[in-house]
């Protein structure tokens, strides 16, 4: 009899001998007759244990046997492989808690051996370094079954199951993660919207003001007032172009344009993790095909990987960023003084799931969107480094020959202003008091007549639409959508339709730029300058004359 209880081959399969066989022992016939069904026997026993062995070794959860005193008995190739331990481990007749340094391990045991009941499916973390290690790398997560069980000898022992799961509990760390991510950039979407109703009217009433004649003092808060305004604009409009999501859509851009947007959206985190920013750009550059949401993700995730490995290893560094053409392509050089990227590192750099931070830290699915991104563009994006002295990422896209696109930023709006001396017939429908206010005051000083209407339903009321030379309308009301209402202007007569101005302040939404392209109609983005709310009046006026 083993260690365990078991008999061994010979003594399980041996027949207890008949008074006929005790008879005939002396026979030798008998005896060989006897001797060779016990050899068939054990044969046949030898080759079921070697088989049981075989499963056992190859089931590909780590298994573990223990006796009533915690020591180990038996284990598998797979536990042995998982947890690092010899093959004479069961030799060593140590206690599991003993071997994998885990006192907890232990208290499990020791719950199921005195409720006699089996344990499902525990979550169990095994550290291989030191506690101490301070990173989360050496440990491993495993669903752990524990179950008693006895001998036919009445002998009680404890087998222990170990499933892995570490990389499934990443993988589901990583999606929670992109979920959690995908959910905060919606909600922060809507609320630069709300901020944005607000905004337009703080900047509205502080352009009418200065129009006033007040004295110096005056002027120059203004001047602050409607500068920082200005600036939680341009904040708020990155916000909600890097938080909506966007279907691809690929026209002539210009990337220096995008860069310095991404730059803008993250001047204060680069500044607080004294990261010194030296741009490089050539006025020159051509313009690339390509989708600027797309882009800008692209830089932004470049931006912000250079950014956490100078502050988190340095404190703070260096990032030179240049901007130029080539033959038939544009590059954008992106060069930090940072650790740089290892050379066992760089072949995986862009894969998915791949990341160097702590876990928690990243997804591991910035650089691999990039590179999809980038290929999709018909580019190329690289990397170089020289461990420890940085890491330069170039990424290169094709620059296909533009017919002239004529600009407009240039316009100037202070002489058109002055022009227009045909007053309009405006009807203002907006839910927003503050924001209708500015409205009527600018248009009535303008010399236009203004009449307001709260909501949808109130327009629908009207008989008088055919009357007004421009209708402003809100995109996103209480009551009546602006689709219904849409098609109730363009069912009306004599082009009333082609008078509709819609304000906003979320363009961004996929949603109102669907709906603003399927109506044709012009788009005035909250909040906005006084200028650029007459010159876009004027256009309309123009263009319905």
């Amino acid at each position: 009899m083993n260690e365990f209880g078991h008999m061994n081959a010979s003594q399980a399969s041996a027949p207890s001998p008949s008074p006929e066989s005790e008879a005939d022992s002396g026979r030798p016939g008998a005896n060989n007759q006897f001797t060779q069904e016990l050899v068939k026997r054990i044969e046949v026993l030898s080759e079921a244990n070697k088989l049981n062995e075989a499963i056992i070794h190859h089931v590909t959860n780590a298994l573990v046997v223990l006796d009533g005193s915690m020591r180990i008995i038996h284990t598998n190739l797979q536990f042995r492989d998982v947890f690092g331990l010899d093959e004479d481990i069961v030799r060593q007749e140590a206690t599991i808690g003993h071997v994998l340094g885990d006192d907890s391990l232990t208290d499990i045991v020791r719950q199921c051996m005195e409720s006699g009941q089996p344990l499902r499916e525990l979550d169990y973390a095994y550290r291989a370094g030191p506690e101490d290690a301070g990173s989360n790398d050496d440990v491993r997560q495993f669903l752990l079954d524990v179950s008693p069980f006895s001998t036919h000898l009445n002998q009680e022992g404890i087998l222990l199951t170990f499933a892995e799961i570490t990389e499934w509990k990443q993988r589901q760390s990583q999606i929670t993660e992109a979920s959690r991510l995908v959910s905060i950039g919606e909600m922060a979407a809507g609320i630069a919207h709300e901020i944005n109703n607000p905004l337009a009217a703080v900047m509205g009433f502080a352009q009418l003001a200065m129009r006033r004649d007040i004295d110096a003092s005056l002027r120059r808060d203004l001047d602050k007032i409607l500068a920082e305004s200005k600036r939680a604009s341009k904040i708020i409009a990155n916000l909600q172009s890097f938080a909506r999501r966007h279907k691809p859509q690929k026209q002539p851009v210009n990337v220096i344009e995008i860069l310095e947007r991404v730059l803008n959206f993250r001047g204060y985190e680069l500044q607080v993790s004294n990261i010194n920013v030296t741009t490089k750009f050539d006025p020159r550059t051509p313009l690339v095909m390509g989708d600027e949401h797309q882009l800008d993700q692209v830089f932004l995730n470049i931006v912000i990987n250079a950014e956490y490995m100078m502050s988190t290893t340095n404190g703070g560094g260096n990032l030179n960023i240049e901007i130029g053409s080539r033959i038939d392509s544009v590059f954008i050089s992106f060069e930090d003084d940072g650790p740089g990227v290892a050379p066992d590192i760089r072949p995986k750099i862009f894969d998915p799931f791949f990341t160097t931070k702590e876990v928690g830290k990243g997804t591991g699915l910035g650089l691999s969107i990039c590179y999809g991104i980038i290929h999709e563009h018909g580019g190329s994006i690289q990397v170089s480094s020289t461990n420890g002295n940085g890491a330069t990422f170039l990424v290169e896209l094709p620059a296909p020959e533009f017919d002239h696109i004529e600009d407009s930023a240039g316009e100037d709006t202070t002489t058109a202003i002055a022009s227009d001396d045909r007053p309009l017939n405006v009807l203002v429908v907006d839910d927003e008091p503050m924001v209708v206010e500015f409205l009527s005051r600018v248009l009535s000083e303008f010399g236009h007549t203004v009449t307001v209407a709260e909501n949808g339903n109130a327009v629908l009321e009207m008989t008088d639409l055919d009357s007004y030379d421009l209708i402003m309308l809100d995109v996103r009301m209480p009551g009546i959508g602006s689709g219904t209402l849409f098609e109730h202007i363009r069912g009306l007569p004599n082009g009333v339709s082609d008078r509709v101005l819609y304000v906003t302040g979320d363009a961004t939404n996929p949603d109102t730029r669907d709906f603003i392209d399927r109506t044709g109609s012009p788009v005035l983005t909250k909040p906005f300058t006084i200028e650029t709310l007459l010159s876009v009046i004027r256009r309309i006026a123009a263009k319905n004359r």
